[in-house]
């Protein structure tokens, strides 16, 4: 007889048992594993820090060396450590060739106080050749400095003491301002782009006379320099008092006129009203010499 109880059914629930614990087993490690994977994203993600590109010295530099292309690198440096101003790969062009106003060491971020300020060139470097820079202190041209700016365009009149007269005339017209010290100080220096010829003038005019400074328009063509010197009342249009006003008299000889006049000299110096010359050829004979001669 065959027994009710077969074996077969016990495996398969042993079986059965076996493979609900591997799923189990299984599932179990799936989960560990992606809660570790969730972990180490959140972890990797929290350890993350933002960066930006900046300029950095690929080599040791001492200060004063211009900066070439193989002197700068570019690194990610952490928005933490970013100083205030520093420079971009954008920006490496506005560098190089620049020199440095300090040493840096391999992997410093370069920065605008790291660069010497550009250096202006000399006065010497800017007047064409035939031209002069001719230096004055701003009291020699009675300049104002808080009108007169570097490159602007000014005229030069001297006024000099000539026979006991005090002329003025124009210097020198259209000169350039190549430099300006600015401040209240007479002895501010001020350098001027001028001609050999206007150097020499203006250097006369400083020790014999008093220059004086107008500023002038850029487009301005009017030429002041063929003015004819002149005094004071000259410019104003006024007489002289000492003026030489000269009259012809008429000497009568009897019962002719002589065509020989005296030239008599109204309130010159000297003179009190005498007869200073006489006329066409011959020698003059006072009027009363000549009725002398009648009787």
């Amino acid at each position: 007889m065959t027994s009710l109880h077969s074996p077969l059914p016990v495996r398969l629930r042993k079986l059965g048992v076996y493979g609900v614990s591997l799923v189990a087993g299984l599932s179990a490690a799936w989960a560990v594993h992606e809660h570790i994977q969730s972990r180490e994203a959140e972890l990797a993600r929290q350890a993350q820090v933002p960066t930006q590109e900046r300029v950095v010295v690929a080599v040791d530099l001492p200060a004063g060396k211009p900066l070439g292309i193989d002197d700068l690198a570019l690194r990610e440096v952490p928005l933490a450590w970013l100083p205030a101003h520093s420079f971009g790969a954008e920006a490496v062009d506005e560098v190089l060739g620049r020199k440095l106003a300090t040493d840096l060491k391999q992997g410093e971020i370069l920065q605008p106080t790291h660069i010497a300020a550009t250096e202006q060139p000399a006065p010497s470097e800017r007047v064409q050749p035939g031209r002069r820079a001719l230096a004055l202190t701003v009291g020699e041209i009675d300049a104002a400095t808080g009108v007169l700016r570097t490159g602007d365009l000014i005229d030069l009149f001297v006024s000099f003491a000539h026979h006991g007269q005090r002329i003025t005339s124009p210097l020198a017209t259209g000169v350039r301002v190549l430099a300006m010290e600015n401040g209240p100080d007479p002895r501010a220096l001020i350098t001027l782009d001028v001609s050999e010829k206007d150097a020499i003038k203006l250097v006369a005019a400083r020790q014999a006379g008093r220059m004086t400074a107008v500023l002038r328009h850029r487009q301005d063509a009017v030429v002041a320099g063929n003015a004819e010197p002149k005094d004071l009342a000259a410019w104003m249009g006024l007489e002289r008092p000492h003026e030489v006003q000269r009259r012809h008299v008429p000497v009568l000889y009897g019962d002719r006129v002589d065509s020989q006049n005296w030239v008599f000299e109204s309130g010159s110096e000297g003179t009190g009203g005498r007869p200073a010359s006489s006329g066409a050829g011959g020698r003059s004979t006072p009027a009363g010499d000549a009725s002398k001669q009648e009787k």
